[in-house]
This record gives C-alpha cells, sequence and structure tokens, in this order.
C-alpha cells in the first residue's frame, strides 16, 4: 500500500517510510512550508564582542552581537558563544529551506607582520563555529573583509574621519550603509555609555553618551553578501 510522500512528491510504499530518516510526515502531518528559502547567519568573529546578524532572502532580519570580553579565558568564551549559537541555530533552523553562515575570513597579515598568535586563536574560534554549525547541517563559509566591504557597504575604503558618531575611519562606512539603507535596525547597535568613564569612539545625542556598535554593524553587512555578492568570493570552511 502506497501514499503521497510530502518530501519527494511521490506516491511511495509503506516499507520506505519506515526506512526514511527524517520522518516529516510522521503522526500524518504535511510538511509545512518554510517561510524563507534561504537564511544566512554573518558573523563578524572576536574574543571582544562577537557580532552576528540574521538576513533571509536578501533583507535584514536581525542585527546583535555577543559580548566576550567579560570571560576569564577564550576557552570560556567559546564555550559559551557555542550555547549562544545553538539557541539561534533553534529558532532558524526551521524558518528556511537553506540555512547558510558567512564568517570573516582570517587576516593573515596585519600592517605587514605575520600574527602567529592571532592567527591560532581566531583559527580555534573559526573551528567552533563551524563545529556548531555543522551539527544543524549549515555549510560555514568565509569572505575577505575587502571583499565584503566592497560589495555589500559600496566601498572598502575609510570614511570621513570627522564623523559626529566620532567612530574609526575604517569602521564608519559600514553603520553609514546601515543608517541609510536598514534604518530600522540602527538603535540595535546603539550601545549606552552613560555610566562609563570611557571616552574613546562615544558621541553625544538627545543629551546622553553612546557608541556605535561596529561588530554588530559588520556582522549585519557580511550576512547579506550572500545574497548580493558574489558567491565565487566565498570559500568554504570545513
Amino acid at each position: 500500500m502506497g501514499k503521497l510522500c510530502p518530501k519527494c512528491n511521490h506516491v511511495v510504499l509503506y516499507m520506505a517510510c519506515l526506512e526514511c530518516e527524517e520522518k516529516v510526515c510522521r503522526g500524518e502531518k504535511k510538511m509545512q512550508e518554510k517561510k524563507y528559502k534561504t537564511i544566512c547567519i554573518g558573523i563578524d568573529q572576536s574574543y571582544k564582542n562577537t557580532g552576528i546578524s540574521i538576513s533571509a532572502d536578501g533583507k535584514l532580519l536581525k542585527v546583535s552581537s555577543i559580548y566576550l570580553e567579560g570571560y576569564a579565558s577564550n576557552s570560556a568564551k567559546r564555550e559559551y558563544l557555542t550555547e549562544r549559537l545553538k539557541k539561534i541555530l533553534e529558532k532558524v533552523y526551521n524558518k528556511a529551506g537553506k540555512v547558510v553562515c558567512i564568517i570573516e575570513r582570517i587576516r593573515l597579515r596585519s600592517q605587514g607582520f605575520l600574527n602567529i598568535n592571532y592567527i591560532k586563536s581566531i583559527g580555534a574560534l573559526n573551528a567552533t563555529i563551524v563545529d556548531v554549525m555543522s551539527k544543524y547541517n549549515v555549510e560555514v563559509y568565509s569572505v575577505d573583509t575587502r571583499c565584503w566591504k566592497s560589495q555589500v557597504v559600496g566601498s572598502s575604503k575609510p570614511g570621513n574621519p570627522n564623523n559626529k558618531y566620532a567612530m574609526e575611519p575604517e569602521k564608519y562606512p559600514t553603520f553609514e550603509w546601515l543608517l541609510f539603507n536598514h534604518q530600522k535596525h540602527v538603535n540595535s547597535v546603539y550601545i549606552d555609555m552613560s555610566n562609563t568613564r570611557k571616552k574613546k569612539n562615544v558621541f553625544e545625542e538627545n543629551g546622553r553618551l553612546f557608541k556605535i556598535n561596529d561588530d554588530a554593524c559588520d556582522s549585519a553587512a557580511i550576512s547579506m553578501f550572500w545574497f548580493y555578492g558574489e558567491s565565487d568570493k566565498l570559500e568554504l570552511e570545513e
């Protein structure tokens, strides 16, 4: 005796149903149509503040970051990041037909120097992200910093050094892109600095002190690369 399979859309024998690992029709429930075709999780990874944003079908859905500086060791930071990523994946995994992740590619040289310690520590962080994503069958790709900036933000060159948000020239263009193209997410990248003594990169607005979360801004642009960047610039991380 056969029945229509909601996965392959063909009539299959009952024995084939028993052997099916996905069990999408268990309990006679029809496979639900996904809300999105593709969700991309963009990650600007660091041990201080890891930006994590979510885009779907070319639309930016969420801009956020995970503050990690308060943890005693890099191992503890990776462990906490793992748990947070699992929660994010559990929320988005069933909402799209395909879920992918893009991280920023490791910079092998900084100002002309090869920083071995940086490469080792970020490599471990990247491996943590890949391992978590693999448990949900989510592929992880990396993209070069200058590439995502030029193709999503519009330029990889520094911005106005005298911008009113007191941001570093290298960081300002991505926030400006967010400001003009995704206005509703701007409040998500404002960090209230009213109760701190820090002055660097702090600006005043409506009588209050703020700092722009540039890591969250970067992750937003990275998440949009899947939809607006050149796919051949991505490298699969395994």
